[in-house]
């Protein structure tokens, strides 16, 4: 299998950390693929590309706002209805974020401002507003398959055209469909694309096995993973420990301090630090956060000045992650972690 590898997916929570420089690492590739085997009627609706970042999600004509969705998001498209089009997001949702209601036929309320994303710690799909109503689908470990239908402004969406490239075949023999969480084998060579839009980025080989994690009319979106020599790898933080929580931090900080890790959090804030933050040097700038995920609890970041356009480009509630130094496990009144970037991860 080729292709080339766009994020890493967060590790299982291991407490040892990656190989070193001369050894293998595992990567995956996420990205979507046209599908030639036959999908729920629900997904048979053509697919559309939000062109507009921060485009309203309407639960309905009449304005009632359940989020507004990303610049390149894929949504399944209905038929419009004035300057409104119907569509169906799907995507995945941390599930501490949301709890179980039975109200106007959804079974899910967002609990507090949250990100839904294409497929756990995958790219950003929409921002959900707190008590906005979903309808389950699935759950994988601490994520939720949420999907909702919903209306947003015609203006904001553009079909996703056909790219050129080779079509998936068929899975297995006898499997003429599968759920948004199921692994099938590719029998022949396929494009990956990143988007139904995008120009393809990637090759999957015949053989390779791939979990379906979306849908939108004849595309559907997969995760797949495989292994690149360790020195082929650019960025910091080959040698991070990853599976490390925050409570970790906070019960043994003398065992953790000046180790490095790799953290998926929730970016709030850049923040410039003040009398009241006495383990940070006034003026010094760093990252308010919260995770790592799927924890709730809130994290500095030290951001050295190298590193302060990176993060200025992030916006509330991005979900990132980062390879970061431990500077103090459980800080002096508040026992929050404070850490030291030293890379964000693309």
């Amino acid at each position: 299998m080729t292709f080339v590898p766009t994020r890493r997916r967060q590790s299982s929570p291991a407490r040892r950390p990656l190989p070193a420089a001369h050894t293998l690492i595992t990567v995956v590739a996420a990205g979507v693929v046209a599908a030639s085997w036959a999908v729920p009627a629900r997904a048979q609706q053509p697919a559309a590309t939000v062109q507009r970042d921060g485009a309203p999600f309407l639960a309905d004509s009449g304005g009632v706002r359940l989020g507004t969705l990303a610049a390149g998001a894929v949504v399944a498209a209905g038929a419009a209805r004035g300057p409104l089009t119907a569509v169906t997001l799907d995507g995945w949702i941390i599930g501490t974020s949301v709890r179980p209601t039975q109200k106007d036929g959804h079974t899910l309320a967002v609990r507090r401002p949250e990100n839904l994303r294409a497929a756990p710690n995958g790219r950003l799909v929409a921002r959900l507003v707190a008590n906005a109503l979903l309808d389950s689908v699935a759950r994988r470990g601490a994520w939720m398959h949420v999907r909702r239908d919903g209306f947003v402004a015609t203006a904001a969406l553009a079909l996703a055209p056909a790219p050129a490239g080779a079509p998936m075949s068929p899975p297995a023999a006898g499997v003429d469909s599968v759920d948004s969480t199921g692994v099938v084998v590719l029998q022949g060579r396929v494009s990956l694309y990143r988007r139904p839009d995008a120009p393809p980025f990637g090759v999957l080989e015949a053989g390779s096995p791939v979990r379906v994690t979306g849908r939108a009319g004849p595309w559907v979106r997969v995760d797949a993973s495989g292994w690149v020599k360790a020195s082929d790898v650019r960025g910091a933080g080959v040698d991070a420990v990853s599976g490390v929580t925050a409570a970790d931090l906070r019960s043994d900080p003398d065992a953790w301090k000046g180790k490095t890790l790799r953290w998926t959090i929730q970016f709030l804030a850049l923040q410039t630090a003040d009398e009241l933050r006495p383990d940070l040097t006034p003026g010094q700038r760093y990252i308010l956060a919260r995770g790592p995920a799927p924890e709730y609890a809130f994290v500095y970041i030290i951001v050295p000045p190298d590193q302060l356009a990176a993060v200025s480009r992030l916006q509330p509630l991005d979900s990132v992650t980062v390879v970061a130094r431990v500077v103090n496990g459980r800080s002096a009144y508040l026992a929050n972690p404070i850490l030291e970037l030293e890379d964000i991860v693309p």
